[in-house]
C-alpha cells in the first residue's frame, strides 16, 4: 500500500461537472490511497490558496496562477496543467522551486483545427451579419456586401505545431495558398503540407485569413497589437484558437471598431470570463466569438481528464511522469 498523498483540483472556469466527477473518478483508480479534493471551479486569492492547500503533493488547475512565494510555501511535488496551456503555473517559479510541471498536450488536435476552419468559412461567409439579420424577418443579401471567392485567398498559419498542421491538411481540398511563420519549423517540413514558409512580416502583410496557433511565450505575447494589425490587409480577418493573450484586445478592438481590419472570430480572450473590452470586442457586429470551446468533444474532454489523472498517479508513485515541461527538476527531487 502506498503512503497516503494529498490532491487538490481547482481553477477550471467552464469545465463540464462531469468531467470534475471523473477527475475524482480517474484519480482514485490510478492512486487508491489518496486524498482528493476538488476546491473550486474558480480561480483563489493567493492567500486562501496558501492556507487551504498545505502539505498537498499535487496542484491540477488550469488557470490558478503561481510565483515563487506560493511553491516555497506549499512545498509541491508538481502542479499538473489540465490542459495544454500552462502559463499559469509559472514555470521559471516551479523550476527555481523544484516543482514538476506538467501538462496535456495532442487530446484535441482534430477539434481545435476544425473549429479554426469553421471559423474562417464563417467569416468568409459572413455569418456574424447574415444570421442575425434573418432572424430580424429579412430574406436578401444586401447586408453581406461583397464577397471574394474563397479559393485561391491566403490562409497565414502563426505557428506550426500539431494543430496548424492539421488545419493545413483539412484546408487542403479548398484550393487556397496557406502560408506560415515559425521559427522552429523547416521549411522542408512545411512544404510536406503544401506550406510555404515565410517571414512574420510576410505573414502579416500576406494572409487574408491569419490565423494564430502559437504558445504564449514572452515572444509571441501581443503578436496581434496596433503596430502589426498596420501591416495587414484592411480585408483581413483575425482567428484566434490559441491563447487570448496572443492578441492585446485594446488594439484589436479599436481595429476592428475602425476599419482596419475585416472582422476576426475568437475562441479564446485575454481576459476569461469576458472583461470589460472583451465584451464590447463580442459586442461587435463583425466578430464571432465562442466560449474557449474549440477544444470540445466528449472524446476529447475524456481523454484530458484521464491523462491528466495518468500524469497525477505516475508523479504520487514516484514515476517519472509524462509531459514534463520543465525536465531539469527531475535530477533535483527523488
Amino acid at each position: 500500500m502506498f503512503n497516503t498523498k494529498k490532491v487538490v483540483f481547482l481553477g477550471v472556469p467552464g469545465m463540464n461537472p462531469k468531467d470534475i466527477r471523473n477527475m475524482d473518478k480517474y484519480i482514485k483508480k490510478e492512486y487508491e490511497n489518496v486524498d482528493y479534493e476538488f476546491l473550486s471551479v474558480n480561480v483563489i486569492p493567493k492567500n486562501e490558496l496558501i492556507e487551504k492547500c498545505k502539505d498537498i503533493d499535487v496542484l491540477i488547475s488550469w488557470d490558478q496562477k503561481m510565483d515563487d512565494e506560493i511553491y516555497e510555501k506549499l512545498k509541491l511535488r508538481a502542479y499538473c496543467a489540465a490542459s495544454t496551456g500552462y502559463n499559469a503555473a509559472n514555470v521559471d517559479a516551479a523550476t527555481r522551486n523544484n516543482v514538476i510541471v506538467t501538462n496535456v498536450s495532442g487530446y484535441c488536435t482534430e477539434e481545435v483545427a476544425t473549429h479554426t476552419i469553421m471559423l474562417i468559412l464563417s467569416l468568409y461567409k459572413k455569418t456574424y451579419k447574415m444570421i442575425p439579420y434573418v432572424k430580424e424577418g429579412n430574406w436578401d443579401l444586401e447586408i453581406l456586401g461583397k464577397i471574394k471567392r474563397f479559393e485561391n485567398s491566403t490562409v497565414g498559419l502563426y505557428g506550426f505545431g500539431k494543430i496548424p498542421q492539421a488545419v493545413a491538411k483539412k484546408l487542403s481540398g479548398f484550393g487556397v495558398r496557406i502560408i506560415s511563420s515559425d521559427p522552429f519549423v523547416t521549411k522542408e517540413d512545411m512544404n510536406e503540407f503544401n506550406v510555404e514558409k515565410v517571414e512574420t512580416d510576410t505573414l502579416l502583410k500576406e494572409s487574408d485569413y491569419l490565423s494564430l496557433h502559437a504558445p504564449l511565450v514572452d515572444s509571441t505575447k501581443y503578436f496581434i497589437r496596433k503596430e502589426n494589425i498596420k501591416k495587414m490587409k484592411n480585408t483581413a480577418y483575425i482567428i484566434n484558437t490559441a491563447r487570448g493573450a496572443l492578441i492585446n484586445s485594446e488594439d484589436l478592438y479599436n481595429s476592428l471598431k475602425n476599419g482596419e481590419i475585416l472582422g476576426a472570430g475568437l475562441d479564446v480572450l485575454e481576459v476569461e470570463p469576458p472583461g470589460e473590452l472583451e465584451k464590447k470586442i463580442i459586442n461587435l457586429k463583425n466578430t464571432i466569438v465562442t466560449a474557449h470551446s474549440a477544444y470540445l468533444s466528449e472524446e476529447a474532454a475524456d481523454q484530458q481528464i484521464k491523462t491528466t489523472a495518468k500524469i497525477v498517479g505516475q508523479i504520487l508513485r514516484g514515476e517519472r511522469p509524462m509531459n514534463v515541461i520543465n525536465p531539469k527538476v527531475l535530477d533535483n527531487i527523488q
